[in-house]
């Protein structure tokens, strides 16, 4: 499965999540505002400035110039909150015109997040119309991750109308299995609903694992019918047998017993055999 798109934004999502857990195993510190390329032994203690942005932007450019990583760690821990809630729009046009390599990126993503957490509507406007089709669809993706928690089948809309190209489908996949979480019969119909070819065989993979965790032998009998057979398909027998597998071994061993001899076949007994033994190892 082409799955790299997502997982490239996952992996944007978890470094912002990693940068707010260690600014929170920080907070029990004394807090001191980012220096000017200085480190935070020689910082002067000052509270930032909720409400202006102007003085919010400063302290986030002298973050980011420090040599202090405790400095970059407040800009997205809290600074860029505070802008977002401030002047979103301001924060957005930071985002988009700072060149710092390595940075810029990240700031994006972390903007649109705050920004569609507060406003999605908003928020999307401004993704929508960003010059560079790949930041534009990754954005758009971004926006609509935030507001699919409360509405998953409305941001699959979304993304389709507004993200088209192939780099998104990464991300419509992922909200295909939260839609399917919400509402798993009107995600399957989507799904089933799609153009036949590889896109609509992999929502189809997303969404069979939702049902893997509590009807395996459904989820599996899902993915035999409804994905042709190849690389597609035979992915998505692998992940509905790991779960099958990790709630009842048995019952998948015999599922397994039903395929022809051959690739798929000799993969799935050593996925079974694999679990065993690693369960065997974890329980000595």
């Amino acid at each position: 499965m082409k799955t790299h798109t997502i997982l490239y934004t996952l992996g944007l999502a978890t470094i912002c999540a990693v940068i707010v857990w260690h600014s929170a195993s920080r907070q029990s510190a004394p807090s001191a505002a980012p220096g000017n390329g200085q480190t935070g032994h020689s910082r002067t203690t000052r509270p930032h400035q909720e409400t202006d942005p102007a003085e919010l932007l400063g302290q986030i450019r002298n973050a980011l110039a420090s040599t202090d990583p405790a400095d970059h760690t407040v800009v997205f821990s809290h600074l860029l909150a505070a802008l977002v809630r401030a002047d979103p729009q301001a924060a957005a046009h930071f985002a988009e015109t700072i060149d710092l390599a390595g940075t810029r990126e990240l700031i994006l993503h972390r903007v649109a997040q705050l920004w569609a957490a507060r406003d999605a509507g908003t928020a999307l406007e401004w993704a929508v119309k960003l010059p560079t089709p790949g930041e534009r669809d990754a954005l758009v993706t971004d926006v609509c991750l935030q507001f699919s928690e409360r509405d998953p089948a409305e941001a699959v809309r979304t993304l389709s109308q507004h993200a088209p190209g192939e780099n998104p489908y990464g991300g419509l996949e992922a909200l295909a299995q939260r839609w399917a979480e919400n509402d798993f019969p009107a995600a399957r119909d989507w799904a089933l609903s799609r153009p036949a070819g590889e896109r609509r065989d992999r929502f189809i993979a997303r969404i069979a694992l939702h049902l893997a965790e509590d009807s395996p032998l459904e989820a599996a009998t899902f993915v035999v019918k409804e994905i042709p057979e190849g690389g597609t398909q035979t992915e998505a027998v692998m992940a509905v047998l790991h779960q099958w597998t990790m709630r009842d071994p048995a019952a998948a061993a015999e599922w397994v017993k039903l395929f022809p001899e051959g690739g798929l076949r000799t993969r799935a007994i050593a996925e079974i055999d694999g679990i065993a033994q690693y369960r065997s190892e974890s329980n000595r």
